[in-house]
């Protein structure tokens, strides 16, 4: 994902989140909140996203997505070896802290795109799971142009959904490939503190400095790995055939 997707990305989560937290009356509310998933599906439902002409796909020629998640998570391995002080080692960290959440964020985006569309029963769940096209109503005379149209349909609505909403994310892994993450709550609360390295600085909405320590980041990183190396080997097992109903 390029740095220029993801600052525009971050500024549409971050109008969601804004409009959220004032229906709910609550400046600090977030993901583990009370009608925080309701008032999510309703705000999505309601704003539609603009047109971005940035290409979305993670990709660097002649390497993988697995092996671009790991030289970021090697550099950052590396990075945090170095020894500074004070204000300089308190930026470090803020920026490795943004920096591992959103290279795993990258990952997530681009093997649940490339998976999801490689193979018909993929996108089927997809179609069948989702609540935004569960809406989506066209004509008998549509039909044909519907279904040439599908995968072009499904890749530009997920390279527009916001891939740091980790709660949508873990749900259409499981309803769309079987991959379930298990307990996250440690990555739900490294992305929300993200948001305050992004665009805090480092602070909090009360001008408190965010708690990062380099034994912190390093237990960050190793969850991280965990991770995205059960998700990489779960999906290179899964079937891949480009044999699409509408192919004759």
């Amino acid at each position: 994902m390029g740095l220029a997707k993801q600052r525009w990305m971050e500024q549409q989560d971050e109008e969601r989140t804004e409009w959220i937290q004032e229906q709910l009356g609550d400046p600090d509310a977030d993901e583990f909140t009370d009608g925080w998933s309701e008032l999510t599906e309703e705000y999505d439902a309601n704003h539609s996203i603009p047109d971005y002409d940035y290409e979305d796909d993670w990709s660097v020629l002649g390497k993988s997505r697995i092996e671009i998640f790991n030289e970021n998570i090697e550099a950052s391995y590396e990075i945090l070896s170095v020894s500074l002080s004070g204000a300089s080692s308190k930026n470090l960290l803020v920026m490795l802290h943004a920096h591992v959440v959103t290279s795993v964020e990258a990952y997530l985006s681009s093997a649940f795109i490339e998976k999801a569309l490689s193979a018909e029963p993929f996108m089927r769940r997809l179609v069948e799971s989702d609540p935004e096209f569960a809406k989506r109503k066209f004509t008998i005379t549509e039909i044909f142009t519907k279904r040439e149209n599908l995968k072009n349909d499904l890749s530009q609505y997920l390279k527009d959904l916001i891939f740091h909403d980790i709660a949508k994310v873990k749900a259409m892994y499981l309803s769309v490939l079987d991959i379930d993450f298990g307990e996250v709550r440690w990555l739900y609360e490294a992305v929300a503190l993200r948001h305050h390295c992004v665009h805090r600085a480092g602070y909090d909405k009360d001008g408190n400095e965010v708690n990062l320590t380099k034994e912190s980041i390093r237990k960050l990183i190793e969850q991280c790995e965990t991770l995205i190396d059960e998700t990489e080997s779960i999906i290179m097992s899964l079937p891949d055939d480009g044999d699409f109903f509408w192919k004759t």
